[in-house]
């Protein structure tokens, strides 16, 4: 990627939503999985002996609730992150976003799917049982939405853990389908052709996320925005640094000033004056960052010149070889070090 480029970020980093978002999202899935795994199991009349059935129908709602509710922070989250700058609108429209548009789409559209069924689950003896029942078969297509907007739009998507999250997940399900179409409940061309429709789903999924998020450059293939770096300091770290300075230096029989730019950090300029023989008696050091005035100290004179700009302490060598000591100006060239930044 081109280095003037970066994924829009804040300049500080990742806030605490965007792991909290991240972790939320990995935990609405495995609640998704678990729930629609469960719902299976339900409708194929899986149980024990010792289990009542009203015992799994109960932990099924619970879950399919508790899905929602971590479903609803993992968007208050994302929505309060400034990370990837997702909108409330972003969250109920599943086209037009910036942040990769198409992914995250996917995730908006299981999450309403999820909201009708939520709702249509509370006027169930208002709709009736067999409209109820057509209704909530779509619980189980918001469940690969989420799969695919998990892998699309999650930063951990080449993490081994979220792999193996995901692969979980997929066999969780995955097993619970066969079991489903194996035990005979329905007609035989009915369930043929559902596990010829799950196999290529599978199929077309594992192809999928190998060419895509499990690829390098996912990020910027997917739909990232990217932004203009901001300019900044060459030196923004807490440690020194040693650069060339070039400048020109005017001079009188009792007045000598230098103007100097930095040929490494071209932002830094530094000014240096004689002092003006009333209230001063050691030269003045001005330093600057484009039109921001960092300090203007004093600066004690040995074999180079001494000064503290901040907390900075720098050291500034002049070098005059080549310039006639008659000379009212001429180029000049000089070295400053520092024990820090200077920004």
């Amino acid at each position: 990627m081109n280095a003037t480029l970066l994924l829009a970020a804040t300049s500080s980093g990742p806030s605490w939503y965007w792991y909290a978002t991240r972790g939320l999202g990995a935990v609405t899935l495995v609640l998704l999985t678990a729930t629609v795994t469960l719902g299976i199991g339900t409708a194929g009349r899986w149980r024990e002996e010792v289990t009542p059935g009203f015992v799994l129908a109960n932990l099924h709602r619970n879950l399919s609730l508790l899905a929602v509710l971590t479903l609803g922070a993992h968007i208050v989250t994302t929505v309060l992150d400034p990370f990837a700058n997702i909108t409330v609108r972003d969250t109920l429209i599943p086209i037009g976003a910036l942040y990769r548009p198409v992914w995250l789409g996917f995730g908006v559209v299981a999450f309403e799917i999820l909201i009708f069924v939520a709702a249509t689950s509370l006027l169930r003896n208002s709709i009736g049982p067999r409209a109820w029942r057509l209704i909530h078969w779509g619980a189980y297509a918001s469940w690969p939405l989420a799969v695919v907007h998990g892998l699309g739009t999650g930063s951990d998507s080449q993490a081994p853990w979220f792999i193996g999250l995901v692969a979980a997940c997929i066999v969780s399900v995955g097993l619970a389908v066969a079991r489903r179409l194996l035990s005979g409940r329905g007609a035989l061309a009915f369930r043929t052709a559902a596990a010829v429709v799950a196999a290529e789903m599978l199929y077309f999924g594992v192809v999928w996320a190998q060419q895509g998020p499990l690829q390098p450059g996912w990020a910027a293939r997917s739909g990232t925005p990217v932004v203009a770096a901001k300019p900044g300091p060459v030196h923004p770290g807490p440690e020194g640094f040693s650069d060339p300075l070039v400048g020109v230096m005017a001079r009188t029989a009792s007045y000598t000033s230098i103007s100097f730019r930095d040929t490494v950090d071209t932002d830094l300029t530094i000014s240096i004056r004689s002092p003006n023989g009333t209230t001063e008696s050691l030269p003045v050091i001005t330093i600057a960052r484009g039109k921001k005035n960092l300090c203007t100290v004093p600066a004690a004179v040995t074999a180079t010149l001494y000064a503290v700009c901040g907390k900075t302490r720098l050291t500034i060598t002049l070098y005059t070889a080549g310039l006639s000591s008659t000379a009212a100006s001429g180029q000049i060239s000089g070295q400053i070090a520092t024990s820090g930044p200077l920004n």
